[in-house]
């Protein structure tokens, strides 16, 4: 086995595939938007006819409830009036190739699963939502690709609205209302994603990697709110809201010389996701849970194998701002990832 060094460290410090910042910034009742958020492809380097195969799982389960920045866990507060909590269980497989000049095409193939409950009112029970999700196709550009030093990218792709919107909930007065934007497996709209995201090493151990996504929708509204369909109160619509997110991180090896610890890394990772008030490109009506949370966690990941990865995270919620509209917002949430790179010759 070669000597460790940088060029090894970007192999055993990436989380393989994309991960994904869970954010259950929702109203109402409660609710769960998995917001993906790709963490490990800063660490990569750009090889002409390489292909990564990946796979990423995301677990969250909660029943606190957001106001603001204060839970409603209080007499007469919508845990006790209400209970709603939330359950997501995410599934993406991903795939992506190396093309020459500098460029990279991919796609992510989300399965998604949530459970939405209440335990009181007039929609007590279930929303669940099962199957594909809204599949991510981008272009990426590496602006610098140096391995062992530092590392810069530009990414452009499009959500396509290839997940389930229109699931209804049987009501307690026996009407047909839609699910909440929440519990649901896909938006119904068309969305557009800028990403920047890169990475560097120093102190001859220690990698810094930051990831940044923006998804604009021009879509102003992504199907009826069921709170207007049970009372006409409220807007008729959900909303389709942009999103922000940012994952910055600190990866080193658990040892420099020959050794398997070579293959292990840690990670301490920060995360931040946003949903505006307004978005930057289309309307803003409808309902939606705006606010801000930010998370930091541990991570590890394993390289037994050189073209293999496996990784973990949890990220733990430090501060959330559930604006608009209360919401479910997750304390902690569990990552898992693994990737495959195989090197097929470039038929361009």
């Amino acid at each position: 086995m070669k000597k460790l060094g940088f060029s090894r460290l970007a192999v055993v410090s990436l989380f393989a595939v994309g991960l994904s910042v869970p954010v259950h910034a929702h109203a109402g009742g409660c609710g769960c938007v998995p917001i993906s958020l790709p963490v490990g492809d800063q660490y990569k380097a750009h090889i002409p006819g390489q292909m990564r195969l990946g796979y990423s799982f995301m677990f969250s389960d909660t029943d606190h409830y957001f106001i603001g920045t204060e839970r409603q866990d209080g007499p007469g507060e919508t845990e006790e009036t209400v209970a709603p909590s939330t359950l997501g269980r995410d599934n993406t497989l991903s795939v992506e190739y190396d093309l020459p000049r500098k460029f990279t095409i991919g796609m992510a193939i989300p399965f998604i699963h949530t459970e939405q409950a209440r335990e009181f009112g007039g929609v007590r029970g279930t929303m669940e939502a099962g199957g594909l999700g809204d599949v991510r196709v981008f272009g990426r550009y590496w602006l610098k690709d140096n391995p062992v030093g530092f590392g810069l990218y530009t990414s452009l792709g499009a959500r396509l609205p290839t997940g389930e919107s229109d699931k209804q909930f049987e009501a307690q007065n026996g009407s047909m209302v839609n699910q909440d934007l929440a519990a649901q497996a896909g938006t119904g709209n068309f969305a557009g994603l800028v990403e920047i995201g890169g990475a560097t090493f120093f102190a001859q151990r220690f990698g810094f990697s930051f990831t940044s996504r923006y998804v604009f929708t021009p879509s102003e509204t992504s199907g009826p709110n069921f709170r207007n369909q049970l009372t006409g109160n409220g807007p008729a619509e959900n909303s389709d809201a942009d999103t922000f997110t940012t994952r910055l991180g600190i990866s080193t090896p658990l040892a420099t010389e020959e050794s398997p610890l070579q293959r292990v890394a840690v990670h301490a990772n920060f995360d931040l996701a946003w949903i505006p008030d307004d978005d930057l490109f289309g309307g803003s009506e409808g309902f939606r849970r705006a606010g801000t949370i930010l998370a930091l966690g541990p991570g590890v990941s394993y390289s037994p194998l050189d073209p293999l990865t496996l990784s973990a995270a949890v990220p733990f919620t430090l501060y959330r701002d559930v604006r608009l509209n209360g919401g479910n917002v997750q304390d902690w949430t569990v990552q898992f990832g693994l990737s495959w790179n195989a090197y097929t010759p470039s038929p361009f």
